[in-house]
């Protein structure tokens, strides 16, 4: 196992491409991220606070599935995943953040796969703060229970993690931070 629970492949992707989600977002409907309690998602403020788009471009979900795969070999995880869903796009602008949270539970009773592993790629850089922390593998005891993901502030970084880990997005302070973010599902966990 790797010291922390994640993969990150730093700036992986060109300014390029991501310019590209950029701009193929901007043209699709924008809504408030919500969050979900108890089978449906709400607007909660203290929770969470920023836009996205839903970006259901087959090749944006086939580079996805190509990282998610891959580091879910180089990390031996090897989970079962095969289904996706459809990637968002979150853009955070000045004092906006998305507190403490986990992928999973969304999922209902009826769904026969669950959220496994969350792949997110860092589309810009020309923000401050906006942070991205993700929980450390240890005991509730533990000091410093969480790291700040430095190599995510660069353009093109790609992150893949467990679905299951606590993991935030700090408020920004100056400039708009833009991501695109999808979860890989498979059967549910034995």
């Amino acid at each position: 196992m790797f010291p922390y629970p994640f993969k990150i492949y730093q700036e992986e992707l060109p300014e390029d491409f991501c310019n590209h989600v950029i701009n193929l977002a901007s043209s699709l409907e924008t809504e408030e991220g919500g969050v979900h309690v108890d089978g449906s998602t709400e607007i909660s403020k203290e929770a969470r606070n920023n836009n996205i788009s839903w970006v259901n471009n087959p090749d944006i979900i086939e580079l996805m599935q190509i990282y998610t795969v891959k580091a879910n070999e180089e990390c031996g995880w090897n989970f079962d995943i095969g289904v996706y869903e459809t990637p968002q796009l979150s853009t955070y602008s000045q004092g906006q953040f998305y507190d403490w949270h986990v992928d999973i539970g969304v999922e209902k009773d009826y769904d026969p796969v669950v959220r496994k592993l969350t792949i997110t790629i860092n589309l810009n850089d020309n923000y401050e703060g906006g942070n991205f922390q993700i929980e450390r593998w240890g005991s509730p005891k533990m000091k410093k229970r969480y790291i700040t993901v430095k190599g995510m502030k660069r353009t093109g970084s790609i992150l893949v993690f467990p679905s299951f880990l606590h993991h935030r997005v700090t408020p920004v302070i100056k400039g708009h931070k833009k991501s695109l973010t999808c979860w890989f599902r498979g059967p549910p966990f034995r």
